[in-house]
């Protein structure tokens, strides 16, 4: 065992690293406040995978640049990316040309994200974000009828991956809003990093809890890579 999306297995007598397909697990040495939520996933996945025998599928590609087997890992039917989905624990990610089972990973993730379960925190009614990424800026509204206490959560760019951590007494009124920029652009915060936000492909934002929960996700519309 590895992370939350990587496991050695044993193959044609020798041992191999498999990265499984369709599917994002937080980082054990995350910066961002999930290191204690990726030790959660890694525990998923070892519980998951046990030590009996599994199968690996392939997809169009049959390793990654790294020299990883790129595979869905099934024992009797159960594939553990999409148990790990609607688990909570891991998040969808479309690495085309490898798509399959992706619909029903994504499902699993709209189920667990709905239900609050592992890495999704319970939504916070009124609470919206857009992210403008020719502009490098984002912008936080709050449109329900109670403030909002935003103090240690951050605001995180997963492709970077990028963030920028509200200060105590960072709080949302009722109808207000909180601009994020970086470059040059101007805001209420500015992310440290120059050209945060990737134009050409898909960049995701989530603005986590202390905890590293997720209680507030931008999906880019941008076609993924």
């Amino acid at each position: 065992m590895i992370d939350g999306d990587t496991v050695v297995v044993e193959l044609n007598g020798g041992e191999h690293t498999v990265r499984l397909l369709g599917i994002d697990a937080p980082e054990l040495g995350d910066t961002a406040g999930q290191a204690a939520l990726a030790e959660q996933a890694t525990a998923a996945l070892t519980a998951l995978l046990g030590d009996g025998a599994v199968t690996l599928i392939a997809g169009d590609e049959p390793r990654d640049d790294g020299g990883r087997l790129l595979r869905h890992v099934v024992r009797h039917e159960l594939v553990f990316s999409v148990e790990l989905a609607r688990q909570g624990w891991v998040r969808a990610h479309e690495y085309a040309p490898d798509t399959l089972l992706y619909d029903a990973i994504a499902d699993a993730q709209r189920e667990a994200r709905d239900a609050a379960r592992g890495l999704w925190a319970p939504p916070v009614p009124g609470l919206a974000m857009v992210v403008d990424k020719v502009a490098e800026t984002v912008v936080i509204a709050n449109d329900g009828g109670a403030p909002v206490d935003v103090s240690g959560w951050r605001l995180v760019s997963l492709r970077g991956p990028q963030s920028v951590q509200f200060p105590a007494g960072t709080v949302l009124s009722a109808g207000s809003t909180l601009t994020v920029g970086s470059g040059s652009s101007q805001g209420d915060f500015a992310f440290r990093q120059q050209h945060v936000w990737h134009n050409r492909l898909a960049d995701s934002a989530e603005l986590r809890r202390p905890d590293g929960r997720v209680a507030l996700f931008w999906d880019d519309p941008a076609a993924s890579d």
